[in-house]
């Protein structure tokens, strides 16, 4: 474990910094719900789709279908961040922004070490796994501004600020027996997110605003569960113990529950803001603090099946469900409205030679999808609907003491909105990196 620790608890600090310094963008539909939800996969899952509900691998984590953490053989950290480019278009303006932030950080581990079986001369058929993850939930962040006059008011601007967004913190457990495993994750789900509508009444003399801004802190405690069964196709013939083609179905999900959040709210009207941040001549109409809202989560479930062939392929397709009808945020009544929405996802993995020796690309993993996603999100005419395109590499390394990890690469191209208002054509590019070590719980032997 002397390779692994020190990279991890560096990499584990820097991530966390980062995660919580969340980057300022600007995304109009983020004013909506909890904001814009953060993707629920890593950089390996991306290239293909972002397939999570069959996905298991020996050298890779998958903390979104908690079963998978059974399948695991050597201690795992994962660690990504991105960038994204957005073009947001409407019939009368547009914007190109860039953003980017930490995706995620994770750290997962059998609490068997393969070598011990090998070593032992006996494998159980019980495998036990376990992991952490500390990822952004969702993201808030918009800044819109919108001229306007009325006759009997004159010209008027009505501006729009956002800012912040939700984390989760998950530990999750899986047991797994021969081919089939179980597991639940439980996580804590929080964060901070700020809205700010101002109106400037621009022909009035003295000029005057008015201003209502709220802050909501959000936390509680957040659960899903998981299942992944392997249907053994072809074993291999040097060790007919080991599954060399097989079928992976997956199955994920969690119940509608309610948790907790506490608002901020002040309403005011005032002749501008100091430098000090202070409002100048201000009129206070409404002042609350700390009152607390239910905020109530959707059920949600996905399932899919996956083709392995170990070294070689890996072919799936993955179909989920929330019920984001049931969503209500006490604290924002005036929020937009919500649908139940499905998501489909399908895509490739394909090694040309895992074992070349003088051909390194031979040994890259290159990966292709596609998918649909709608968003739960009803703003104006249209819908929110996510159609792209992915691509991906894994890159595999050879570091210290022969242990093999890798670096993933992935790109996402697509288009949010169909029939919307304001539509968003993007690029995000995904670098993620994944160390592994087969040293832990390692039973040292003296003769």
């Amino acid at each position: 474990m002397k390779f692994l620790s020190p990279i991890t608890f560096t990499l584990l600090l820097c991530a966390a910094s980062a995660l919580w310094a969340q980057p300022k963008f600007n995304s109009p539909y983020s004013r909506y719900g909890l904001g814009d939800p953060a993707r629920r996969f890593f950089a390996a899952q991306a290239g293909y789709g972002g397939q999570t509900a069959a996905f298991h691998d020996h050298y890779h984590l998958n903390p979104f279908n908690p079963a998978s953490y059974a399948f695991l053989r050597t201690a795992t950290f994962e660690g990504g961040a991105y960038a994204k480019y957005g073009a947001y278009q409407s019939p009368s303006a547009s914007q190109q922004v860039w953003t980017g932030n930490m995706a995620y950080v994770s750290l997962g581990f059998p609490l068997r070490n393969a070598i011990n079986d090998i070593l032992d001369r006996q494998r159980s058929p019980w495998h036990y796994g376990t992991g952490l993850v500390l990822m952004p939930h969702t993201s808030v962040g918009y800044n819109v501004s919108i001229p306007d006059s009325l006759p009997d008011l004159g010209n008027f601007l009505s501006e729009f600020k956002g800012d912040g967004g939700t984390y989760r913190l998950s530990w999750g457990h899986a047991l797994r027996y021969k081919q089939t495993a179980i597991g639940i994750d439980l996580g804590w789900l929080f964060g901070r997110a700020t809205y700010e509508s101002s109106t400037a009444f621009r022909d009035s003399f003295p000029t005057f605003i008015s201003t209502r801004r709220d802050d909501q802190n959000i936390s509680g405690f957040v659960w899903k569960a998981g299942m992944q069964h392997d249907i053994v196709l072809k074993y291999f013939e040097s060790d007919t113990t080991l599954p060399q083609e097989w079928i992976t179905l997956g199955a994920s999900g969690g119940t509608q529950r309610q948790i907790s959040s506490t608002a901020d709210r002040l309403f005011v009207r005032h002749r501008g803001r100091q430098a000090n941040g202070q409002y100048s001549s201000a009129d206070t109409l409404l002042a609350e603090s700390g009152r607390r809202y239910a905020l109530t989560l959707p059920a949600a479930w996905r399932v899919g099946a996956q083709y392995v062939r170990a070294n070689k392929l890996r072919l799936g397709a993955e179909f989920a469900w929330e019920g984001w009808s049931v969503f209500e945020n006490a604290a924002r009544s005036n929020d937009a409205d919500f649908r139940n929405i499905i998501e489909l996802a399908a895509g490739v993995e394909y090694i040309p030679d895992h074992i070349s020796y003088n051909r390194y690309l031979k040994r890259v993993r290159y990966r292709f999808g596609a998918h649909y996603r709608q968003d739960p999100r009803l703003v104006g005419p249209g819908q929110l609907d996510d159609i792209g395109l992915s691509f991906g590499m894994g890159f595999p390394l050879i570091l210290p003491r022969q242990q093999t990890s890798f670096v993933q690469t992935s790109l996402e191209v697509g288009r949010l909105g169909r029939g919307t208002s304001i539509q968003e054509t993007y690029a995000r590019i995904t670098l993620g990196f994944t160390f592994n070590d087969d040293s832990w719980f390692f039973k040292r032997r003296f003769d």
